[in-house]
């Protein structure tokens, strides 16, 4: 009887020493499980968080490209590269926490800017227009290259207008002298009305989102340098600007204020003075536009005197809009 409880009882206590030999065998290896899925969801953030932070500065660096290693973040790190063209860039990137890697490859293709459509030479839209044009002023809407050589695409209003009423108005304020000097589509004075349907805030807002530069409220002169034909760049400025003596530009402008250009100021490819109140437009000296500008306001005072010419120029505007890049990306495919 005793012996049979002494067997009895020694072999529940096996049992049970098994039992809980297996208990904690299934703990640690509950435990391990549980740090691996950790580790991993871990490398798996910061490898994809990697690819969002530099989706961001290529947002802002246009030209950013190479391999980035050992950066920390949220207690491990990652190795990014990134190869191609803008067209097809890859973005590969490797997480890594604990003893757990995780690559993302990305690929995308950065969108073009897109510019307005251009109606001419000049181009007002307003609720209220006043002109003052004096001196040797030159608009013309027959294309033509930067180098004044006749351009390849029939010829444009000099001014274009969305009213009827504003076209009137500006062919009745051009003195005779200046009339002669409007060309353009239909002879002079080319001034015509145009049916536009153009978004101007929304045009804006896209441009300004992928700056390349910012000015504020100055005058700007000689030394400034807003991009060159060869490098056109997206220009913003906020306040109103003076562009003087032999600064130049080429790309596209957006003003969001007044804007005063005099001396030899020349810029290439598409300025928009933009604003919801009043802008005022000034050009004095023998400086111009090869382009096209567009002034958008609910009241519109334009006065020049002096020399300045503005000339509708397809291939400023090609030029602008084959190499300005904007900040947004299209992701064409994301592999983990």
């Amino acid at each position: 009887m005793g012996r049979g409880i002494i067997i009895t009882v020694l072999g529940v206590s096996a049992i049970t020493g098994f039992l809980i030999l297996q208990l904690n065998a299934n703990s640690k290896q509950g435990l391990k499980t549980t740090v691996d899925k950790y580790e991993f969801t871990q490398a798996r953030i910061i490898s994809n968080s990697a690819v969002e932070i530099y989706l961001e500065k290529l947002r802002r660096n246009k030209t950013l490209s190479g391999t980035f290693t050992d950066v920390n973040l949220m207690d491990g790190a990652y190795d990014l590269s990134i190869t191609g063209p803008d067209t097809l860039m890859t973005i590969t990137s490797m997480g890594h926490f604990g003893n757990t890697n995780h690559q993302t490859i990305v690929t995308a293709k950065r969108e073009p800017a897109k510019l307005p459509p251009v109606h001419g030479a000049m181009y007002i839209s307003t609720d209220t227009l006043k002109v003052k044009l004096q001196g040797d002023l030159e608009i013309d809407g027959n294309d033509r290259n930067i180098d004044d050589s006749p351009g390849p695409e029939p010829a444009m209003p000099g001014i274009a207008v969305d009213d009827p009423t504003d076209s009137s108005y500006v062919i009745n304020e051009l003195k005779p002298k200046i009339s002669n000097s409007i060309e353009g589509l239909g002879g002079d004075p080319s001034v015509h009305t145009v049916v536009d349907n153009t978004d101007w805030e929304e045009v804006t807002q896209n441009l300004i989102f992928a700056q390349d530069t910012a000015l504020g409220t100055g005058t700007y002169g000689a030394g400034t340098v807003l991009g060159t034909f060869a490098n056109p760049i997206i220009t913003y400025v906020k306040g109103d600007v003076h562009f003087s003596s032999t600064a130049t530009g080429s790309g596209i402008m957006i003003i969001d204020g007044n804007i005063i250009m005099s001396g030899q100021f020349t810029y290439y490819g598409m300025i928009i003075v933009y604003g919801t109140s009043s802008i005022e437009t000034t050009f004095v000296g023998n400086g111009g536009i090869y382009g096209s500008i567009a002034i958008v306001g609910s009241y519109v005072d334009f006065k020049s005197t002096g020399t300045t010419g503005i000339y509708y120029s397809s291939q400023a505007i090609s030029n602008a809009q084959i190499n300005l890049k904007s900040s947004r990306f299209e992701i064409l495919s994301w592999w983990e």
